[in-house]
This record gives C-alpha cells, sequence and structure tokens, in this order.
C-alpha cells in the first residue's frame, strides 16, 4: 500500500500547469529552445514535453488507484485527473486525430487519447472528443478491414497509409481498441469485425504473428519492429470485442 501512495505522490508532482505529463520531469522551459536542438536526427529532444500518451497513462493509473483507495488524496487526485482530461481534449486537433509520439502514430495517439478520457468518466454521448476521435479513426479504416498507418505519419505529421493500402496488425489492434472503449460494439459492431478478421487472417501457421513493419516510434524519426507488440495487440483486439463468434477464431497462442 506504501509503494502505491508513492507512486501515486510521484505522479501527482509531474503534472504540468496545463494538465498533461511529459515523460519524466515537468516541463521547465521554452519550446524556442529547440532552435539550438544539437542532434541532426532528432525533433522536440531540448525539453520535456506533456503527451498523449503519458497523461492518458497517467489518468488510468490514478483512475485505477482510486477503485482500491478511494479516500486517499481524493480531492487532488481527481482534480487531477480532470485537469490532465482537459489537456487531452485541448491538444485533439480539429479533424479528431492526437499525434502519437511514442508508436505509429495517429492510430496510436487515437488509442491513448480515447482511453484517456474513457477512464476519466467521459464517454461517447457526452464527449465530443470522443465522438470526433472515433469518426477519424473509423474514416482511416482500410476497405479490406484494419488500418495500416505508415512511419510517414510520424515524419510528415499527416495520416499516410502503408503502401499499396496494407494492413498493419497492430495499427489495427491500436484502433480497434481504441473504438472498443468507446463503444464502437454497440453502435455498429461492423468495422471492428472486418478488423477482426484481418487479425485472424494475418496469424501464421505456428500461430504467431508478423510485426508487419515498423511500430515503435521516437522522436519523429526513430523507429522500430517491437516484436513482442504484434502478438499482445492482436489477440487483446479481437477478445475484447463484447460478441461471440469472432474471438474463438483465434488460435490459442502458447
Amino acid at each position: 500500500m506504501e509503494r502505491l501512495y508513492d507512486a501515486v505522490n510521484v505522479i501527482l508532482s509531474l503534472q504540468n500547469a496545463d494538465g498533461g505529463f511529459a515523460t519524466y520531469e515537468l516541463t521547465r522551459s521554452y519550446q524556442w529552445l529547440e532552435l539550438i536542438n544539437p542532434a541532426e536526427t532528432f525533433g522536440d529532444i531540448v525539453i520535456d514535453y506533456p503527451y498523449v500518451e503519458c497523461t492518458s497513462a497517467s489518468i488510468q493509473a490514478l483512475t485505477s488507484f482510486k477503485k482500491l483507495y478511494p479516500k486517499h488524496r481524493r480531492e487532488e487526485i481527481e482534480n487531477c485527473i480532470a485537469k490532465a482530461a482537459k489537456f487531452i481534449e485541448n491538444i485533439q486537433a480539429p479533424d479528431g486525430s492526437w499525434y502519437g509520439s511514442w508508436g505509429v502514430c495517429f492510430t496510436y495517439g487515437g488509442w491513448f487519447g480515447i482511453n484517456g478520457l474513457v477512464a476519466a468518466g467521459k464517454t461517447y454521448n457526452n464527449c465530443s472528443s470522443i465522438r470526433k476521435a472515433c469518426d477519424y479513426l473509423l474514416s482511416k479504416e482500410l476497405a479490406s478491414g484494419g488500418w495500416g498507418e505508415s512511419y510517414l505519419s510520424c515524419q510528415n505529421k499527416v495520416y499516410t497509409n502503408l503502401e499499396g493500402n496494407k494492413p498493419h496488425i497492430v495499427n489495427t489492434g491500436w484502433a480497434m481498441l481504441a473504438l472498443i472503449s468507446a463503444g464502437q460494439a454497440e453502435r455498429d459492431s461492423t468495422p471492428l469485425h472486418r478488423a477482426a478478421r484481418i487479425l485472424i487472417n494475418s496469424q501464421m501457421e505456428e500461430w504467431r504473428f508478423s510485426s508487419g513493419g515498423d511500430n515503435g516510434s521516437l522522436q519523429q524519426e526513430l523507429y522500430d519492429q517491437l516484436f513482442c507488440i504484434p502478438e499482445y495487440f492482436s489477440y487483446m483486439g479481437p477478445w475484447r470485442i463484447p460478441l461471440s463468434g469472432t474471438a474463438g477464431r483465434l488460435k490459442l497462442f502458447v
């Protein structure tokens, strides 16, 4: 219990005045310092900026803590969550997207943005940010089903499909999890079933999933294939569709 209290103390201490959370410290200076960025490759590294991912993760952590210890620093935690949710709403782009800085890219940011708002108590019905985010993600689903976002989205900050409009199983998993959290299955499950079919058909004979390309991202220029991620998110997406028949078709991964 004391360790959880310590963790909450750290989270609360790292919230910026605008409600957002950065990666490891408060944002302590100004963006113009990027003019003297010494790196030839990476952008936005001179100071620590608040991110939708870090802010969403903090909301989700505090929400989970509240369920266990509802009386501990209750008012401070509730105020922190409310400010963090407002930050996520404020940084959402007019088209309903969030730029993801730690994964590729708008599907990743959308997953964190929606999950953070849902954890803060927002719903599709009472939150225009969630509705816009769902509309944005649904507009990017491929005609064949699923999502396939290129690393070029990170560089150019414009949603870009993979060459040949191929689906990517990690992007598909992220988008599915976001939409499911926002109640898409209750409104219209068709897009989710199309996406689940992509994941099912992407499973290889040895019951594993191919990484399908870059899914990790760092500071707009560094990309990586995180090999555990395809396994995890490819299973998480279909299993969370609250309808029978789809998830059961996935083979058990041992």
